[in-house]
Formats: structure tokens, sequence, C-alpha cells
């Protein structure tokens, strides 16, 4: 049985965009542990296509993150993906495990 994780980012770090507003791109991962129920098992392989990319409106200078997970999850919402862990906040980013609806 293939198991497949997904993991959407929500870049709010301007340095690493190309406009001024955070996106979210959700992004396949591979599995690194032992078990696929762990989300801290998997880890984002780049070599895989991007699953859904979307704009927010929030600024990501000095937008507000709340807003801009809240713009974040109402298109993931409406895309089909459905938010199946914490957000957490890594370097440029804030990340949360999703799936396909």
């Amino acid at each position: 049985m293939t198991v497949t994780h997904f993991t959407a980012w929500l870049v709010n770090d301007a340095s690493c965009l190309d406009q001024p507003c955070m996106d979210v791109t959700v992004l396949e991962d591979e599995l690194l542990g032992e078990d696929p129920a762990d989300h801290a098992a998997w880890t984002t392989d780049s070599s895989k296509p991007v699953a859904f990319h979307a704009l927010t409106t929030v600024d990501a200078r000095d937008g507000d993150i709340d807003q801009g997970i809240a713009e974040a999850e109402a298109a993931m919402d409406a895309a089909g993906w459905r938010i199946v862990g914490a957000w957490d906040a890594v370097g440029n980013a804030y990340i949360v495990p999703v799936e396909r609806v």
C-alpha cells in the first residue's frame, strides 16, 4: 500500500517570494522515518511537482500571520485540501500537514 503525504508551506519571508504577499504551496513529501502515521517522519520532496499554489492578500513583510493562515486555509479548503495537523513555524514559512479530500 502506497501512502501519500503532503505539507502546505505558507511562506511569509519576503526574501523568498517573487511578489509582496504571502503564498501557500502544497508539496508532496517523502517518508524518511519508519512510521507513516508520524508527521515528523516525512520531509518535503522538492523533486515532485507542486500539488497546489495560491497567493494571499497579506503582505509578507508586515502582514498578520493569522490573517495569512486564514486565507491559506480558505484557499486550500476551496481547492479540496484539508488540514490534518497543527501549523508550525520554520525558518521562512509556516507549515502544516494536509490531505486531499
